[in-house]
């Protein structure tokens, strides 16, 4: 299923990670509360499925949900990392109300 975020298609809402590859790209941690979908964090990793499951944000997700956390991925094995960057910074500059983590994070976490 396709599920827009922003302008990009991303695969999801997932219930579980079992669907999800362990490829690159970016992906949205969502709360699915009476019928609807509440963004809780995006970012990127060449190992989504990984990234998922030992994010060091999870707590956050934990506290801001407010129903079942799902996931939505926008893979992206023909671009390049730097896109991959570039796409969360957009979501999260369209996104203001987004309460796990940020965009002066991702840079941070880019310069390593």
């Amino acid at each position: 299923m396709i599920m827009p975020i922003a302008q990009y298609p991303f695969d999801g809402p997932h219930r579980s990670l079992k669907n999800i590859e362990d490829a690159p790209g970016v992906f949205a941690i969502l709360c699915e509360f009476v019928d609807k979908y509440y963004l809780l964090d995006v970012d990127h990793s060449d190992s989504v499925r990984q990234a998922i499951q030992e994010h060091k944000r999870r707590r956050c997700w934990e506290k801001y949900r407010r129903g079942r956390i799902r996931y939505a991925v926008l893979y992206d094995k023909v671009f390049p990392d730097e896109e991959s960057y570039e796409t969360v910074k957009k979501i999260r500059s369209r996104y203001h109300s987004i309460p796990c983590g940020s965009i002066a994070e991702l840079r941070v976490e880019k310069k390593d």
